[in-house]
């Protein structure tokens, strides 16, 4: 009898954006942003079933060209206010899907993921006792560096500034989550709702492939780093 864990990705895309109109097909090097995505996705090879589930038939126009399913995602479930988990979570209890025993999903506007840092986060599944696993990546500036600014007043977070304690050998590491993977088992994201309960275990991921698109600046930036890389092959 096999203890394989059963797999189930999620690709949310809704249609809306305020900053970057139809910012989930945006194309990057000429490819709309979402394609990227999928295809990190199924070539990780961790996932039992691939969905993308939206709201817009532009995104569903692009994502049939794949080998993944598209679910429609309910209006309410597509605003601004909305929130990915939300949606994520009213998926899982709407019967509209298998359960499995691991959900993951992944955001289009973190394009630059590769099929290994998916599988970095899917392998943490291999230890025991996992309930979540995500993808992080390290602060690009400390944040012991942290200030506040009351009116033009400036007032420190931490201590390290006070107490002069700025060189690399004071400064402690921190991660945040990369916005690329997040997962955990099925029943501990819908009982929690949140991927932070549980013994939750972090794959790190670089910055450069962690790049989040929010404008066209991401834009222009995430292109200089894929025409690096074609440049190097």
């Amino acid at each position: 009898m096999s203890n394989r864990l059963t797999k189930l990705a999620v690709i949310p895309a809704r249609g809306g954006s305020k900053r970057l109109k139809n910012k989930n097909i945006y194309p990057l090097n000429g490819k709309p942003l979402i394609e990227y995505t999928i295809e990190a996705v199924l070539a990780s090879k961790c996932f039992d079933t691939v969905i993308v589930s939206t709201d817009s038939d532009e995104i569903k126009q692009v994502a049939s060209k794949y080998d993944v399913l598209i679910h429609e995602r309910p209006p309410r479930l597509a605003t601004s206010k909305a929130t990915v988990v939300e949606a994520m979570v009213d998926l899982m209890e709407s019967g509209s899907v298998a359960k499995h025993d691991v959900f993951a999903y992944f955001l289009p506007t973190c394009p630059l993921k590769t099929s290994e840092d998916i599988r970095g986060v899917m392998n943490l599944y291999d230890e025991e006792n996992v309930d979540s696993a995500i993808s992080v990546v390290e602060y690009d500036i400390p944040i012991q560096l942290a200030i506040i600014m009351n009116g033009d007043n400036v007032v420190p977070v931490f201590d390290n500034l006070t107490s002069g304690l700025t060189n690399s050998h004071y400064i402690k590491k921190y991660y945040r989550p990369s916005g690329a993977v997040y997962s955990a088992k099925w029943n501990n994201l819908v009982k929690h709702k949140n991927f932070f309960f549980g013994n939750v275990k972090g794959h790190v991921m670089t910055r450069e492939n962690s790049i989040d698109i929010d404008d066209v600046t991401d834009i222009i930036v995430a292109e200089c780093i894929l025409n690096k890389g074609e440049q190097n092959d």
